[in-house]
Parts: structure tokens; sequence; C-alpha cells
């Protein structure tokens, strides 16, 4: 489980990088937030892993971590979207 756990790390890094390269960087985190982006990419893809590993088995614990970082990356943009189209 060791390795599945550093592999769902990686992958939720990956997932970070992607949304980097997708600008969907919240504006409201700042100067660090591409570092925040990835770090929320990792624990997303590492909790969506352990909880897909627990609820189906470990063959879908992969596919779950990657699911479960791009629609919490994907989640949090839309907030700060909605957020900044309440405040204008």
């Amino acid at each position: 489980m060791l390795l599945l756990s550093l592999f769902w790390l990686l992958l939720g890094l990956v997932i970070g990088a992607l949304g980097l390269a997708a600008r969907l960087r919240l504006a409201s985190w700042g100067r660090r937030g591409w570092l925040m982006l990835l770090g929320v990419g990792a624990l997303a893809a590492l909790l969506g892993g352990w909880l897909g590993t627990l609820l189906y088995s470990r063959l879908f614990g992969t596919p779950a971590a990657l699911w479960f970082a791009i629609f919490i990356i994907l989640l949090a943009w839309m907030m700060d979207r909605l957020r900044q189209r309440a405040a204008s």
C-alpha cells in the first residue's frame, strides 16, 4: 500500500500541474497559489485513493484517486469563480 500511496501522490501532483497549465489557480491564494494547487491535488488523490481502496478494492483505488483529485480541483475553481461573480 505504500507504493500505491506514493503513486497516488504523484498522480495528484500531475493533476495539480495540469490544473496550473489550464490556469485553474485560485486568485485568492496569492503568490504561493501554484504550490497550494499542487498540494491540494496530491492530498485529494491520496484521500481518493484510500477511499476508493476501502470502498471498492485495490484494483479501483487508482481510478478513484484520479477522479477525486480532478473533482476537488474543479470544485475549488468553481467556488472561486462564483465568489468573484457574486462580488462584482
